[in-house]
């Protein structure tokens, strides 16, 4: 209800209150239902999203790609569609004056924007179930390289939504966002040995250890039937710690963005 308070005090003013229109009671009434009902209501775009991440998945796989070098193209993938999605729709939200009746709702200035980006972060899952499904089933993987994939691939797309959420806060606008996100997914993803292994001993393999990127890109090539980097309960450890990180930075960047809005 809060967010349906907001929207109608920002699309019809001070009478909002008095005069309802039919198409309000249809609002969502929270950031997460809305992020699904604008999803929703464009099945086209929702068919692309889903076709573009199988396009890439099913010629790797069946083409019997070398599995470092699929299992990297795939967690860019992954990066770039959780960073880019929520980076680019709040930097708009932004841009539009949306986070403005945002902040009028009353209740923690983070809620709003962090129910944004988990919506973000679970239609990013949606979009790429079909792939990993491919990958699973092209790869054999047993049931201990599914249950570390899953984790990776659902910790590492919230990071990467948290990640563009702090990008749009300090980006000034949807154009550089995409700028920023390339610019700080590049030196993360080379941390984490996506271009040239994770080496046995020294700071490149403790930064690696700590990358989400390198624990998804270990369990994709475990997916893909290759020898995985770390052990699946390694990187299924990391997955969990790395969402519950993200989710803690939720709290002070989902306020910062609404403050500033």
């Amino acid at each position: 209800m809060r967010a349906q308070r907001a929207v109608g005090i920002g699309a019809t003013g001070v009478g909002a209150g008095t005069a309802r229109s039919p198409l309000h009671r249809l609002l969502p009434g929270t950031p997460w239902g809305r992020e699904w009902l604008v999803t929703l209501a464009h099945p086209r775009a929702l068919a692309m999203r889903v076709a573009v991440p199988l396009a890439l998945a099913v010629p790797l796989v069946a083409g019997g790609a070398p599995t470092f070098w699929a299992a990297m193209l795939l967690t860019v993938l992954v990066a770039m569609v959780g960073a880019v999605g929520s980076a680019m729709t709040l930097a708009r939200a932004r841009g539009s004056g949306h986070l403005v009746r945002l902040a009028v709702a009353p209740g923690p200035a983070w809620r709003p924007v962090g129910e944004w980006v988990l919506a973000s972060a679970a239609v990013d899952a949606v979009q790429l179930l079909p792939a990993m499904a491919v990958v699973v089933a092209g790869g054999g993987a047993g049931p201990a390289a599914i249950v570390a994939l899953a984790l990776t691939v659902a910790s590492t797309l919230l990071a990467a939504n948290v990640l563009g959420c702090a990008l749009a806060l300090l980006a000034g606008g949807a154009a550089e966002v995409l700028l920023d996100v390339a610019v700080v997914l590049a030196p993360l993803l080379f941390l984490g040995g996506l271009f040239t292994g994770v080496p046995r001993e020294g700071w490149r393999l403790v930064a690696a250890r700590l990358d989400p990127f390198s624990h998804l890109h270990s369990s994709l090539i475990a997916a893909l039937g290759g020898e995985r980097t770390f052990s699946a309960a390694e990187d299924a450890a990391a997955a969990l710690g790395w969402a519950a990180l993200a989710l803690l930075l939720l709290v002070p960047v989902g306020g910062a963005m609404l403050r500033r809005r």
